[in-house]
């Protein structure tokens, strides 16, 4: 492994920034980071002509042109008339160019003359790396090393690496293969395409590119004092802003109620019990009968562990003891949308599962192909997560699943045979080293047995079934008692916001 004075992305995609950060070797913004382009075939030639050109005409305002409205981020997304690039993270929705583009050109020229600065400065080694797109004409080692000995010739008081790294479809990480073609170029081929359920077709296996990138390079920490403190201080606002504090005092105030309330959590009775029962599992995951527990643990730990039923509706103890035996049962019929629940409902099995897409609460709004897109996304994702639940509660990791089961269903007489219907469901799927845990609502607990790999709790009462992801209904301290007890061995990242922190 080298270590270098500055280490920096050429593209092809904001990927290849993404991946140098996660591997800890980019440490500011640069200026080809967050651009895409709109060239079909290799597009370094005109990258490096803008280099070699000091980025003179690269943004001008008369050369952008408004292409459309981004849903994801909500940017409104422009192209360059004199170069094949297009900005989607940049400019602002609904805001005339004129009055957008003189902030989005000063921050470029903030970017410019800092990657300037750094090539200048550098000493001991720059590295410069390419990656291929999924979706995208993939560059040949030829077109790279001459972007290679272009970059050298811009920088001919140091020595300049290349790192290109090549998507190879069907070649795995473990068997990726790696050429040292002379004058510190190195070409890397393996499939970094992230194949997820719901990833768009441009997605990348991050993680996968940040470890190969590690395991060739590391990089000085060539940050300004100044640009430190301000690194820190934008996070500290953003801190701020997601605690919805107007001003430091504010912020400060607000650290302190929650540090007080974090207090009280471990005096209350229920709470001590529970952390002195506390027990960590491998995988922590809902059972459903709605979106209830999945609500409750992110609210407790952050992410959520995704099983098919995190964020469904289920009614019926039989339907789900029919479809843990047969998870090939779901969507086998199709799905029908339900406008009053704005939610897919299984014609087989009549579970109801919520889509990813953010619609509008009036369903009649609703463009076709949304919904269209919506279902797919929802057939090919409850397929990955019924593997998933398969793997996961087969093999030897400890398993907590978390069942909350509406009070009426546990006032019937059959309520324990149903519910050891669903226990031999899970069991028949491969079920080991779990713990079943039954959640009711106080009232009712006294009329669920207890069994083997089975346990029951309750809350005061659950959320009322028009408001399931409001924090302050139901038994806040129950549920967190609740995930005190049975937590999470390990704290899994949040990768989005959930749809309740959307609206």
């Amino acid at each position: 492994m080298k270590k270098y004075d500055f280490i920096f992305g050429i593209g092809r995609a904001c990927a290849c920034s993404q991946a140098l950060r996660r591997a800890g070797l980019q440490l500011l913004s640069l200026p080809w980071d967050w651009l895409a382009t709109t060239s079909d075939g290799p597009d370094l030639d005109f990258r490096l002509h803008i280099m070699e050109n000091g980025f003179a005409d690269w943004l001008q305002e008369e050369d952008l042109k408004f292409v459309n409205h981004l849903a994801d981020n909500g940017k409104d997304q422009y192209k360059n008339l004199r170069y094949p690039i297009v900005y989607p993270h940049d400019f602002p929705r609904d805001v005339p160019l004129h009055e957008s583009y003189p902030a989005v050109k000063e921050k470029y020229d903030r970017r410019v003359a800092r990657f300037k600065r750094l090539m200048a400065e550098a000493k001991d080694g720059i590295l410069a790396v390419y990656m291929d797109s999924p979706v995208s004409a993939k560059a040949d080692v030829e077109t790279c090393r001459n972007a290679h000995r272009r970059l050298q010739a811009l920088c001919p008081h140091v020595k300049v690496d290349f790192l290109m790294i090549s998507l190879e479809s069907g070649r795995s990480f473990k068997d990726r293969t790696t050429e040292d073609l002379d004058e510190g170029f190195v070409h890397v081929s393996f499939d970094f395409k992230d194949y997820r359920p719901g990833k768009p077709d441009y997605a990348v296996n991050l993680q996968m590119c940040a470890d190969t990138m590690k395991s060739f390079a590391a990089v000085r920490d060539y940050r300004t004092r100044a640009e430190i403190n301000a690194m820190a201080e934008r996070t500290r606002l953003k801190k701020m802003q997601a605690a919805g504090a107007n001003s430091s005092w504010e912020y400060f105030l607000i650290r302190r109620r929650r540090e007080l309330a974090r207090l009280w959590d471990l005096m209350i009775p229920r709470m001590i019990l529970s952390r002195i029962r506390s027990r960590k599992y491998d995988h922590v995951l809902s059972l459903g009968m709605n979106c209830e527990p999945a609500f409750r643990f992110s609210l407790s730990w952050g992410g959520v562990e995704s099983s098919p039923f995190s964020w469904s509706l289920c009614s019926d103890l039989r339907s789900l003891a029919e479809v843990l035996r047969h998870p090939e049962l779901t969507g086998s019929e199709g799905f029908s949308f339900v406008d009053t629940a704005l939610m897919w409902r299984c014609n087989r099995t009549g579970i109801s599962f919520h889509g990813k897409q953010m619609l509008p609460v009036d369903a009649s709004t609703i463009a076709p192909e949304l919904l269209a897109a919506d279902k797919a996304d929802l057939a090919q994702r409850l397929a990955y997560l019924n593997e998933k639940l398969t793997r996961i509660l087969s093999d030897e990791s400890s398993k907590a699943i978390i069942f909350r089961v509406h009070s009426h269903l546990v006032r019937k007489d059959d309520i324990n045979e149903r519910l050891d219907a669903v226990q031999q469901a899970l069991e028949a799927r491969g079920a080991r080293n779990y713990t079943l845990v039954v959640v009711t609502e106080r009232a009712v607990r006294e009329r669920i047995a207890s069994a083997p790999n089975r346990v029951v709790r309750s809350v005061k009462a659950f959320n009322p079934g028009n408001a399931v992801v409001n924090p302050k209904l139901g038994d806040p301290i129950g549920w967190k008692a609740l995930y005190a007890e049975f937590a999470p061995r390990k704290i899994l990242p949040k990768k989005h916001a959930f749809k309740f922190e959307k609206h």
